[in-house]
């Protein structure tokens, strides 16, 4: 920028025209532009904003409401991305995962999660407050009320389930997010009686979840 003008102010001297206005215009331009580059080199230097050392969240599995039921999880996610999750709630067992039980048809079973306690420790890929893949371990403590109104009876047990678990964190502003997740475990019986007038309900060895959770952020 500096050496035209400079060619330009010679060209001019020995030219032998002298324009005060011109030589005017000349200086303000370079004081214009001197302050966009200041400006632009500004802009460039700023730094960006650093990732939380940690943040802490309270969320709900949506799909436990419309059970019906409820749902209540804390979260803290550390600044490497590691993060530790604890739950509780309970919902009505959807038929649609027991008419698959060999004994269905027999039994018309109908079933409450009493009671569910949720542990989950995952690896965010992004860390905290950021949207991105989640991928970890997950185990769960239930307290099952199942029922037969056919046979007449109803009996309670304990079945545990652990696995794997995978989701996805899309952030709408800020604070808010949304997380489906799901998750493929092993799953027994810890303790109590799965039969019901001597007709046995047969909980799945293996089996795939899914849900969809949504929550709230804060950084720390």
């Amino acid at each position: 920028l500096a050496l035209p003008v400079i060619l330009v102010f010679s060209i001019r001297l020995h030219s032998g025209v002298v324009n005060t206005n011109y030589y005017t215009s000349v200086i303000a331009g370079l004081v214009l532009a001197s302050g966009l580059c200041t400006s632009a080199y500004g802009q460039a230097i700023e730094p960006k904003p650093e990732t939380p050392k940690a943040s802490i969240a309270i969320e709900a599995d949506a799909l436990a409401y419309t059970l019906p039921g409820y749902s209540g999880v804390v979260s803290i996610t550390l600044r490497n991305g590691l993060q530790f999750a604890a739950g509780q709630g309970r919902y009505e067992v959807p038929s649609l995962l027991l008419k698959g039980e060999d004994n269905y048809d027999t039994a018309k079973w109908k079933a409450t999660s009493t009671s569910v306690q949720v542990l989950r420790m995952t690896y965010r890929f992004n860390g905290p407050m950021k949207n991105g893949l989640a991928l970890g371990g997950i185990f769960l403590n239930q307290n099952w009320r199942l029922r037969s109104e056919r046979l007449g009876g109803e009996t309670t047990f304990l079945p545990m389930s652990a696995g794997v678990t995978a989701g996805y964190y899309f952030h709408v502003g800020k604070h808010f997010y949304i997380y489906p997740t799901v998750a493929f475990t092993r799953n027994w019986v810890h303790s109590g009686d799965t039969s019901v007038r001597g007709i046995k309900y047969d909980v799945a060895k293996w089996g795939p979840s899914g849900s969809v959770h949504v929550g709230w952020e804060w950084g720390l």
